[in-house]
């Protein structure tokens, strides 16, 4: 949810104003919390208020559940909302919030998925993500492509949060909802201002997907310009569940909800919990390591002879697909986090008193270094794979990538307890 509000919060200034480049100041003069977090933030009341008066059983949110639901996202968006009566409300919506008589009015509009993400977060399943976000959206948007946007948007938050690779998820929306086969580079030109969910869902997740980091999303939905602060609350959304919200954006935020809604979301994070894995983007490749069959093997060349016409290629490592997709995904952490220090890897290993030599990295005591040698670890054995072909394969074969992530692991564990 946390996400959502970032991205409304970055983009109020410039709905209205689109800035077609990811060259600006994420906070400044004219952004402000407009309906797209109130709402959000009425929607994370009503689930936690719904929960309280029928909590789940172990099989989950029963039927009970959704009708104490829905009867509560109508209390708390009419309740909330009637205290923000200029925050950006659509002339649909706002005579819905103030009617004695509330009624679902076949809306498709993108209001459904700017505020669902609550849904996401709270579900333990896609399946669940899917039957919450209908539920609270279909007081308002019943219309079957509002429906689509607000679960397409709670299914992608609740795959992220779950550790679901990016591919994984663009095979899921492709699939169930929204057809993705664009770039957003390719289309931001003549890319045009919409309010629907067909026109700006898609649009919001494939921003997330092209990221390579929480700011990164944040960034490239502005520049596609349209409703921005909509199109950046969906994509930050999941950007939050996938990647996590940096403690300096977070905290620039928050500081634009006043007391009221500050109080909700200080309600929420209790609720739900903080994700505090600063290395989930790494760590989730634990398992999948773990279980995988193969991640590489060596390719000899038996077909040339070695003559001048038909020269004998030297031998290389072919790496699986995941590894492929773990290696994008931990240089996009290098350039989003130049904290690290990773450009010197070299005096980090070295201040730490380990040796060049695999011999010497692998006999590593992993409970007495920290994140920074774990990762400049990782780093010197993908440089050295540049020149010395298979120490990646090498690594992993003996189990000390995997042993290296565990660590980081432990450290967000570590970070968790303490908070």
């Amino acid at each position: 949810m946390l996400g959502a509000i970032v991205g409304d919060v970055v983009g109020s200034r410039y709905e209205f104003n689109n800035h077609r480049s990811k060259d600006f100041d994420l906070f400044g003069d004219g952004c402000f919390a407009t309906d797209d977090s109130i709402m959000t933030l009425a929607v994370a009341k009503a689930l936690m208020e719904a929960s309280k008066v029928k909590p789940p059983s172990s099989s989950g949110y029963d039927q009970g559940f959704h009708a104490v639901l829905s009867e509560m996202t109508v209390k708390y968006m009419q309740e909330i909302g009637r205290k923000y009566p200029n925050c950006g409300f659509g002339g649909m919506f706002y005579q819905w919030v103030f009617s004695d008589n509330p009624k679902p009015y076949n809306s498709f509009g993108n209001g459904a998925a700017m505020r669902v993400s609550p849904s996401g977060f709270l579900a333990i399943d896609e399946r669940e993500a899917e039957c919450l976000a209908e539920t609270v959206t279909e007081v308002t948007h019943n219309h079957i492509e509002g429906i689509k946007g607000a679960k397409a948007t709670a299914v992608a938050i609740a795959m992220a949060r779950r550790g679901a690779l990016k591919k994984e998820i663009h095979e899921r929306i492709a699939s169930d909802y929204y057809p993705l086969d664009f770039r957003i580079g390719d289309i931001r030109a003549t890319y045009l201002f919409n309010e629907t969910c067909q026109e700006t869902v898609p649009q919001a997740i494939k921003c997330f997907l092209e990221a390579s980091s929480f700011e990164d999303a944040i960034r490239t939905s502005i520049s596609l310009g349209g409703d921005s602060d909509t199109i950046a609350a969906i994509a930050g959304a999941i950007a939050e569940a996938y990647y996590g919200v940096p403690a300096d954006i977070k905290e620039k935020a928050l500081a634009y909800l006043d007391e009221e809604l500050r109080v909700i979301y200080d309600e929420w994070e209790n609720f739900v919990g903080v994700d505090s894995e600063r290395f989930k983007v790494l760590t989730k490749y634990i398992g999948r390591m773990s279980a995988a069959d193969s991640l590489g093997e060596w390719i000899i060349d038996r077909e040339n002879d070695g003559t001048p016409e038909r020269p004998i290629q030297l031998p290389w490592v072919r790496h699986s697909e995941l590894i492929h997709e773990f290696l994008q995904e931990f240089y996009q952490f290098f350039e989003a986090h130049p904290e690290y220090g990773l450009n010197c890897y070299g005096d980090i290993i070295e201040r730490n008193n380990i040796s060049w030599g695999a011999d010497g990295m692998c006999s590593v005591d992993l409970k007495s270094i920290d994140e920074h040698c774990v990762l400049a670890l990782i780093m010197r054995t993908l440089r050295a794979d540049r020149f010395c072909e298979g120490a990646l394969l090498a690594t992993i074969e003996n189990g000390d990538l995997i042993s290296w992530l565990k660590r980081l692991k432990d450290i967000d564990r570590q970070g968790r307890d303490i908070a």
